[in-house]
C-alpha cells in the first residue's frame, strides 16, 4: 500500500438515523409519484361526463404512459449511471410535476395524453433512480428491508388514489378537482427528490455511502 493510500481518510458510515431519514424522504417521493399515476382511474367517470371522453380516451392515458416508460427506461438508467442518483431524483421528479401541471389546466385530450406522455418519462426512471439511491445506502440484511418498506410506502399511494373519493370528496366536484390534488402530490415528490439531493449532498468528505458514490465523484460535473 502507497503512502497515500495509508494517509487517505476512512469515512465512517452515515448515521443510522440518517440513512433511514434518507428512505422516508424517497419513499414519500414514490408515494407521490405512484398516487399520481392512479389518480385517473377514480375520475373516469367523470371525465367521460363532463369532458365526453370515451372508454378508449381513458385507456388512451394509460398507454401514452406506457409507451413513454418503456422508450425511455434504457435511457433513464444512462442518464442516472452518468449524473448520479441525486441529480436523476430531482431531474425525473421535475419531469413528474410539469406533467401534473399539464394534466391538471387543459381538458384538452391531446394536452391530457402528452401530460400522461410525460409523466412515463419522469415516473419510471424515476423508481429506477430511488432504487439506485437505496442501494447506496444500505447493505447487507437491511437492504431487503429498505426495498420492502420502500416498496410498501410507495403502494400506499395507489391505494390513496383509489380512496380519494373519500378522503378528498369536495374535490370530486369537477373533473379538475382530483388533478389538482394529484399536481399537489406531484410537488411533494418534487420536494422529496430535493429534499434527498441536499441531504446526500451533506455526506460529501464526511460519509461513505457505497462504492457508487466513487463512480459518481469521477463523474465530470
Amino acid at each position: 500500500m502507497s503512502d497515500l493510500d495509508s494517509a487517505a481518510p476512512v469515512r465512517p458510515e452515515p448515521p443510522t438515523v440518517y440513512r433511514w431519514v434518507v428512505l422516508v424522504v424517497i419513499s414519500l417521493a414514490m408515494f407521490a409519484n405512484y398516487y399520481f399515476y392512479d389518480s385517473i382511474a377514480p375520475i373516469a367517470d367523470i371525465l367521460k361526463s363532463d369532458l365526453g371522453f370515451s372508454d378508449e380516451n381513458i385507456g388512451s392515458l394509460y398507454s401514452f404512459y406506457s409507451i413513454a416508460a418503456d422508450i425511455v427506461l434504457l435511457i433513464g438508467g444512462v442518464i442516472i449511471d452518468r449524473f448520479g442518483t441525486a441529480k436523476s431524483t430531482i431531474l425525473f421528479a421535475a419531469i413528474c410535476t410539469v406533467a401534473g401541471i399539464l394534466n391538471a389546466v387543459s381538458s384538452d385530450l391531446t394536452v391530457m395524453l402528452v401530460a400522461r406522455f410525460l409523466l412515463g418519462i419522469g415516473s419510471e426512471p424515476l423508481i429506477v433512480a430511488i432504487t439506485t439511491a437505496l442501494a447506496k445506502w444500505f447493505k447487507g440484511k437491511e437492504l431487503s428491508f429498505a426495498f420492502g418498506l420502500n416498496l410498501t410506502i410507495a403502494r400506499l399511494g395507489s391505494v390513496g388514489a383509489d380512496w380519494s373519493p373519500t378522503w378528498f370528496r369536495g374535490a370530486y366536484e369537477t373533473w379538475r378537482g382530483p388533478l389538482l390534488v394529484a399536481l399537489v402530490f406531484g410537488f411533494v415528490s418534487f420536494i422529496g427528490a430535493a429534499v434527498y439531493w441536499i441531504l446526500e449532498a451533506r455526506t460529501v468528505g464526511r460519509y461513505k455511502i457505497g462504492e457508487a458514490e466513487e463512480t459518481e465523484a469521477a463523474t465530470p460535473k
